[in-house]
């Protein structure tokens, strides 16, 4: 993976108001990990719904654009099993399913801590015809 396109994830605003580190970047795949605190969680105590499908979708970028081709998503399905909680350590995992020169899909799946499944999801990229610098 190119040094421009770590660069520009590692630099997301959204990524770092939010808590999000990089763990590990590799072709068509990605894993980053935030830990939950009081501003992510939703009235009932637990992890708001969007806060996971923002650390999802953040993996989901990486690993799209881990080619060079710059990928858009264009459809996310996001699945919850079980609700996170204040001090959880979650860890998401996207990885590259299919791959052609226009579309690629991508599986993400969320855990926390202890390895329990607490949310999967599943995007669709579209490749523009542009690359990383």
């Amino acid at each position: 993976m190119n040094a421009t396109i770590l660069e520009t994830v590692h630099a997301d605003p959204y990524a770092k108001e939010l808590g999000i580190a990089i763990e590990k970047v590799d072709e068509g795949f990605a894993i980053a990990s935030m830990t939950i605190n009081k501003e992510h969680l939703n009235f009932h105590g637990a992890t708001n719904g969007g806060v996971m499908f923002s650390l999802a979708d953040f993996v989901f970028a990486i690993a799209s654009n881990s080619h060079g081709q710059i990928a858009v998503g264009i459809n996310v399905n996001i699945n919850y099993m079980k609700a996170g909680k204040l001090g959880d350590v979650l860890t998401a995992t996207a990885k590259e399913v299919s791959k052609n020169p226009k579309l690629g899909h991508y599986r993400m799946t969320i855990n926390n801590q202890n390895g329990e499944l607490l949310a999967t999801a599943d995007g669709t990229v579209y490749r523009k015809k542009e690359y990383f610098g």
